[in-house]
């Protein structure tokens, strides 16, 4: 008999948590799991992917406005409708809204993945997470840090929330667009190419990386910077680059359809972000064997072990940042010595999809074993 789950998020847009919830979809076996996906706004320009892999995906498409009653209605019909032996929901408003609907709607199983560290969050919110809390059979965290400040945001006890490590599988390259694109960052022969790839928000830290490489053009250093991801902040970023005299040395990609393209056309990896969870894009340019600079924030050292593995710099910290490039920028040896741990600690620790599939169907055998 196999276990019916119905994954509850906003979008399957492009983003962290929409990746792994389609890498669930895909990838757990057939045999034993029946999935669906349930989207809380727009279906989302990754929704065709899991269809094509044969999963359903529902759309109540009236975010934020579930909390009208016909557009929550709406919501718990669906999940009754599908039946699922195990509603698993993911990010804010789906950890809110779709727990409600699950309990609602009967649902045996109810499932609730953090996938960061949400300090902002409004009172109220926390204040129904921590009754929700008490209804949902399993909280999942992506890293020990975000366990950590979410047992203190809800008051529970730590041991009570299930870590499951994100995990990573790259599409191959293109080679025609890792052609074109390392063509458009030219560099000279002692030169580096630099890309970030995370939504353009400002958790993300994007000022602080325009900040540092500002600071590396000062000090003579050559490089072309990628930014690949878009966001609310591209305005606001577009006029940061010109303010900071850098349309010449930083190239927005917009969102990109396979980030492997990015990562092979470059040198390093950078993170800024000033909050995390466990990015997947950090864990995608370790999988390749890249260099990668990242702030110490969230899951981050869980996995990067400064000057083992890659380097870590302070949040918000543009002079630190500035000084990690220019010293991995002036080695290409060093470059190939942390990318080559990268990769290893990736292989090795329990970061790839397969793992992150296998914590998973695990989890989810549990639960309903325990509800049988």
């Amino acid at each position: 008999m196999s276990v019916r789950v119905l994954h509850v998020i906003t979008s399957l847009g492009i983003g962290g948590a929409e990746r792994l919830v389609l890498s669930a979809a895909r990838g757990l076996p057939r045999t034993r799991f029946d999935q669906a996906i349930c989207c809380l706004a727009e279906r989302g320009v990754r929704a065709a992917d899991a269809e094509a892999a044969g999963v359903p995906v529902f759309s109540i498409d009236s975010f934020p406005g579930l909390r009208h009653p016909i557009a929550f209605a709406r919501l718990v019909r669906i999940v009754r409708a599908f039946r699922p032996t195990i509603v698993h929901t993911h990010l804010q408003s789906a950890n809110l809204y779709g727990r409600l609907a699950a309990r609602l709607a009967g649902s045996p199983i109810v499932v609730s993945t953090e996938h960061n560290v949400y300090a902002d969050k409004p009172r109220r919110y926390i204040a129904s997470e921590r009754l929700l809390a008490r209804k949902t059979d399993a909280i999942v965290a992506v890293s020990a840090e975000v366990r950590q400040f979410l047992s203190r945001q809800l008051r529970i006890d730590p041991s009570s929330i299930r870590v499951v490590h994100n995990g990573v599988a790259l599409d191959a390259p293109s080679d025609a667009r890792v052609s074109d694109l390392r063509a458009r960052l030219s560099v000279g022969s002692a030169g580096v190419r630099l890309a970030t790839v995370a939504s353009l928000t400002r958790k993300k830290g994007h000022d602080v990386l325009l900040r540092a490489v500002s600071r590396l053009r000062e000090g003579g250093v050559d490089f072309q910077l990628a930014l690949a991801g878009d966001g609310v902040e591209r305005r606001r970023i577009e006029a940061s680059i010109a303010r900071l005299h850098l349309g010449d040395r930083v190239h927005l990609l917009g969102a990109v359809a396979n980030v492997a393209d990015v990562l092979a056309a470059v040198d390093l990896f950078v993170l800024p972000s000033l909050v995390e969870g466990l990015p997947l894009a950090l864990l995608e340019a370790m999988a390749t064997g890249k260099a990668v600079i990242a702030t110490a924030v969230g899951g981050v050292p869980e996995v990067v072990q400064s000057g083992v593995n890659g380097l870590l710099v302070p949040p918000g910290d543009d002079a630190a940042l500035a000084d990690a490039i220019a010293t991995l920028a002036r080695s290409a040896a060093e470059r190939d010595r942390l990318g080559a741990a990268a990769r290893t600690t990736i292989e090795r620790g329990g970061f790839t999809e397969e793992t992150y599939l296998a914590s998973l169907a695990k989890l989810y055998v549990e639960l309903a074993a325990g509800r049988a």
